[in-house]
């Protein structure tokens, strides 16, 4: 059985293999279904999208690499860039489909919608899951999210320990981020509409989400930064 929208594409690079001209004189399977080894021989963007365990390149961290901007932009057999352009639109598809009815608030307390990663990353509500901190743990889920499903709740900022709590991100304090304790804070003293619309006031005011509050040096201030934006977001 297929995995989530794995229709959506055909080749590792982007490349309709449906439409390419060289399908059927050379019947070729297509680099997906070859393994990297499509009729002209072995594709060294096939094999290292494969090497890497990447479905097509669009989900690779190192998205446009090197390798795939000069297979792209090959003066003989490239097309100028359209099969980056097409990895983005497939990702792109991928991730609104998986988000779709989700809440947009994460276990952690970080909002998808604001968030940087937010067109390549379905969100660890979704089973498109590619959140850059999870991507550090074998499980591909991140100790916030696998704690809160553990106690039977719904995100971390419904925990009665979530002020004392070191775990996953909140230990990262010490990498001076801030935000997603600061969020989850918010969220349990206020809830999660208050929350979006001060975010939205804070965003629109022109502070950087999340640069600008983990740059207050501290959750609690953090917090405050965005409680200041808690009257506005409710007017």
């Amino acid at each position: 059985m297929k995995s989530f929208m794995e229709d959506a594409f055909d080749s590792y690079c982007g490349l309709s293999c449906a439409q390419c001209s060289f399908k059927e004189p050379h019947h070729c399977g297509g680099c997906i279904a070859t393994k990297g080894r499509p009729f002209h021989g072995s594709c060294e963007v096939a094999q290292c999208a494969a090497k890497r365990g990447k479905r097509f390149c669009g989900e690779c961290e190192s998205f446009p690499c090197e390798v795939l901007v000069r297979y792209s932009n090959d003066k003989v057999h490239g097309d100028d860039g359209a099969r980056i352009e097409n990895c983005k639109a497939i990702k792109t598809a991928m991730v609104k489909e998986a988000r779709k009815d989700l809440q947009p608030i994460g276990y952690c307390g970080h909002h998808c919608d604001y968030c940087f990663l937010g067109e390549w990353c379905g969100g660890c509500r979704s089973e498109y899951n590619c959140c850059s901190y999870a991507t550090l743990f074998e499980s591909g889920s991140c100790p916030n999210v696998s704690c809160a499903k553990e106690r039977g709740l719904d995100a971390c900022y419904a925990c009665r320990d979530l002020a004392s709590c070191p775990k996953g991100y909140y230990e990262r304090e010490n990498s001076n981020e801030y935000i997603a304790k600061a969020t989850a804070l918010f969220i349990h003293k206020h809830g999660e509409a208050p929350y979006t619309a001060a975010l939205q006031h804070a965003i629109a005011s022109g502070l950087n989400y999340p640069r600008d509050f983990d740059r207050t040096g501290s959750v609690e201030s953090a917090l405050v930064l965005l409680e200041s934006f808690l009257e506005i977001g409710r007017g």
